[in-house]
């Protein structure tokens, strides 16, 4: 009888999780509320996005380097470890629309130019963007996740 008390209590806990695992539709949730997106990249003006959490199930960053991301009324920058990639950008509705990236021409180790070609991909590749608290996330239908904080 123990067991089964366990197992109850185990499925108790598991089916929640792997439910909110597998459902990646849904906004984000928090005590406070609703992850929102920003009615404009206005709204994430004013300091350095850094990227804390990054989920993609093909790519690991590279040993040392960061993802950070800066934005503007109507463009954003980013830099991923070597170059700078920038361009105009805007938000439709709860999708970052980034038409085309621009990119400095430093002389990088191929890993480092891989992570930059992969972020200017993800990125123009209209990610979902949503902001709850101090928390901006940026995610692909093909479960890529990047968790920014702003510093």
């Amino acid at each position: 009888m123990r067991v089964s008390s366990v197992r109850l209590a185990l499925v108790t806990l598991l089916v929640p999780l792997s439910l909110t695992a597998c459902e990646n539709s849904q906004p984000r949730v928090d005590v406070g509320g609703l992850a929102q997106a920003p009615a404009d990249l206005s709204e994430l003006e004013g300091g350095v996005w850094f990227a804390d959490d990054i989920q993609d199930p093909q790519v690991d960053l590279v040993s040392g380097s960061q993802i950070q991301m800066e934005f503007h009324q109507d463009s954003l920058s980013a830099e991923a470890g070597c170059n700078t990639l920038f361009g105009g950008a805007s938000i439709d509705e709860d999708t970052l629309v980034v038409p085309a990236l621009a990119s400095t021409r430093k002389a990088c180790d191929d890993a480092l130019g891989q992570q930059d070609a992969w972020l200017s991909d993800f990125l123009s590749s209209r990610p979902s963007i949503e902001v709850l608290d101090q928390d901006l996330w940026l995610s692909r239908g093909d479960d890529t996740v990047i968790h920014l904080v702003r510093e």
